[in-house]
Parts: structure tokens; sequence; C-alpha cells
């Protein structure tokens, strides 16, 4: 009987043992899983960065803007390779992609040397970055199909690798490729739904740098006032801190932030439970115009906007007599179902707003029309003031051009030195216009 109970708890023990090690094993599993999916999410999101680059590329006029491409390319095609190693699959299964992902870098900073040393860009080479392009869009469908179908991982590796092949057997880029030993990092990031709707807000707000400072109760009033007639009445819900220090209120529906210097509004958000959707963008925008009039906010024009979820943001840029200051940015949602303003934020407009001297333009549209891509058809013009990376402001003239394959094209060439300062891809969706 002693032997048989023994027997037992050593079953016992080992059952739970097994147990054990199996709850740990799928725990290890589970972790490795998600570090391989994190790995393939970057991969994916490293390709359609390098495909979206190659193809700026191609209306590239500028030696510095070129550099500025090449250099940004380099750098997604080494991260890319990093999260490529991540993933569990062997160096030669993906020998065709790591040597796709050498060619771009490299063969970009080499087309960008020559046009340093005063060689245009030739059509060969426009072409080449083209097919570039074209196979790093198909890689990047690929890895998004095979996010879908993660658990076999051998089909995505054979997807990806017939795609890839399509693309790359046709080009001829092995005898041109310049191996550059320098590794660059550090470079801008893609911008999203609209120029400059995130755009830099490091310095002090200069609108407000020198308002009076406003009181609690003060800032309580300028909070009520701003929102419609008959709503619940706000309750005082802290402070906030940052470039912009507020006041916030609150109530069931409504959040405000009023800045403590000057009393304006950082933001207001409403909750509401989206329905059937009544109203289209173009009236969205109407009634967010007719918000900012109303509220003191004249000479701003719409310059992109967006629907998700039900509500319509408009992006709003001050326009200072023909120039649009993207710099002073004011956003407004509006409701697609009641038809309410249902967000507004202003931070980018404190940030940047006030009186300006403008220098006239050095040279002429027309001049700067010149420094185009030939290729490129210019369909609109106008006068801009666009934020710098280091935080400062350039004005110049925007070409809104169409490309390849009816791709549409903002550029911006400074009114001082015709030099190209951006580029912009327009992608137009159901839900609006965002750019890349």
């Amino acid at each position: 009987m002693a032997g048989i109970c023994l027997s037992v708890l050593l079953a016992i023990v080992a059952s739970v043992l097994y147990m054990g090690e199996l709850q740990k094993s799928n725990k290890y599993k589970t972790q490795i899983q998600n570090e391989y999916s994190r790995a393939l999410s970057e991969f994916d999101s490293r390709l359609n960065s390098i495909s979206i680059l190659l193809e700026k590329t191609v209306y590239v006029a500028s030696s510095n803007k070129m550099c500025s491409f090449a250099c940004e390319l380099y750098s997604e095609a080494e991260l890319a390779k990093s999260a490529l190693s991540s993933l569990p699959v062997n160096a030669h299964s993906f020998e065709t992609l790591n040597r796709f992902l050498s060619q771009v870098g490299n063969y970009a900073l080499s087309v960008s040397k020559d046009n340093i040393e005063g060689n245009q860009i030739t059509d060969t080479q426009k072409e080449q970055l083209s097919l570039l392009s074209a196979t790093a869009k198909n890689i990047s469908e690929a890895i998004s199909d095979s996010q879908i179908k993660y658990n076999n991982i051998e089909h995505w590796i054979e997807v990806l690798e017939t795609k890839a092949d399509e693309v790359i057997a046709d080009t001829a880029l092995a005898d041109s490729l310049t191996e550059i030993e320098e590794n660059l990092s550090d470079y801008p990031t893609l911008l999203y739904d609209g120029p400059y709707s995130d755009h830099i807000l490091k310095k002090e707000p200069l609108m407000i740098s020198n308002a009076v400072a406003v009181s609690e109760d003060a800032a309580l009033d300028i909070a009520r006032d701003f929102l419609p007639n008959g709503v619940k009445p706000l309750k005082y819900n802290g402070e906030e801190s940052g470039k912009i220090e507020a006041y916030r209120f609150s109530n069931n529906d409504y959040t405000v932030s009023v800045s403590k210097s000057g009393g304006y509004i950082v933001y207001m958000r409403k909750n509401e439970k989206i329905t059937a959707m009544q109203y289209s963008y173009e009236t969205a925008i109407e009634k967010a115009k007719e918000f900012l009039e109303e509220n003191g906010y004249n000479n701003m024009t719409d310059t992109y906007y967006f629907t998700t979820d039900g509500i319509c943001t408009i992006n709003f840029a001050y326009l200072d007599g023909q120039t649009v200051c993207y710099t002073d940015l004011i956003k407004v949602g509006v409701s697609l179902s009641s038809g309410e303003i249902v967000f507004f934020e202003s931070a980018g407009y404190l940030t940047n707003h006030r009186p300006r001297a403008f220098e006239s333009p050095t040279y002429t549209q027309e001049q700067a029309r010149e420094v185009l891509d030939e290729k490129l058809d210019v369909k609109e013009w106008k006068m801009a003031l666009i934020p710098t990376d280091g935080a400062a402001e350039i004005r110049c003239y925007e070409f809104l051009c169409e490309g390849e394959n009816d791709r549409e094209i903002l550029i911006y060439v400074s009114i001082k030195n015709l030099t190209v300062e951006q580029i912009f891809i327009l992608l137009n969706t159901d839900g609006g216009t965002m750019v890349k």
C-alpha cells in the first residue's frame, strides 16, 4: 500500500512539474512570437518608408535634397536589415532581400554623390529608382499579407522572395553600385495627415510669451464662453504643465484647456457617440470655418482634412496676406453625425502666431518653377511659410504638381535661393487627404 501511495505521489509531482514546464514553455513561446511580430511589423514599416522615399527621389532636382533622401534611405535600409535579422529565418532564405536592402541605400548614395559633383540625375538612374520603389512596395505588400498568415512562416517567405524577384530580376544595378562605408542615422520622420500638421513645437510659445496671466476663475469663464449655450457647468480638473501651462476644466461631456498666459483655448474635446453619419466633409469644413470666425480666429484657410470614426478633422493655417503660414495651425473636428464641433486644438497657432514682416522674394515663381523636374506638370502655386527642422521658418513657393501615374506632388522652393526645401506625395483616400 505504501508503495502504491508513493507511486501516486510521484505521478502527481511529475504531473505538476510537467504542467509547470508546459506553462513556462507556452509563456516563452508567446514572448518569442510577440518579439517576432514586432520585428515583422518594424520590417514592414521600414519597407513602406523606403518605397515612399524612393518615389520622392524621382522628382528631385536639387542635389541637397537628393543627398538628404539618400541618407534617410540608407538609414531606413539598415534598420530594415536589423528587423529582418530578428526574424526566425536563416540568412540564405532572404538572400534576395538582403541584396535589395543593401542596394537601396548604396545606390541612392551613389546617385547623390554624382549629383553633388555636378552631374544631373539621368533618366536611367530615375528609372532604376522607380523600379526599386516598386520592389519595396511589392515586398511591403507581401509582408502585410504575411502578418495575417504568420502561423505559416514558410508561406510568407516564399511569397516574399517571389515578389522581390519580379522586379529585381529586371534591373541592372549591380554594376552601378558603389560601396559606401559611412553609417548615417537620426533622420527626419515622415509626416501624415497634411503638411506640417505635427510640426515642431519645441520653442517657447511666441503668441503668449508676454501675455498677461489669468486666474483660475477667469479661465473658467473663458472656457464656458467657448462652449455652446446650455452646456452643463464645468468644474476645475487640474493644471497642465509643459510649453503651454494651462488650467483644465471638464464635465461629463466636455474637456477644455485654457492657457494661464493670455487665457487662450489650448484645446477642447467633446465626448459624443457617433451614430449614422448625416453630413459630408464639405459641410464639416463650412461648419468649422463658421466656428473659427465666431470665436475670433479670422484669416484662417483650410488646408487638409481626414475623417476617422465619424469625425472630420480639418487643418486650418493662418493666411497672412497671400502667404499660407503652415506654422500657425489650428485643428477643428466636426461630428459627421450631429454636425457639432467636437474637437479644437490651437497649440501650433499659440506657439508660432505673431505679426510678421516678410522679405520680398529674390526670385519669381517662374524662376522657381524652372527648378522643378521637367516631368512634373504644375497645377497650382501659392506662397507658403513652412517650418524647418531647426524650429525656424522659411518662405517658399508651394507647387501642386502632377507626376507619374497621376500622383499629386507638393514641392516647396525657397524664395531666396531656389532650394527645394520639402517634397510631399499626396494620398487621396476615402477618409481625406494625407501626405507622405
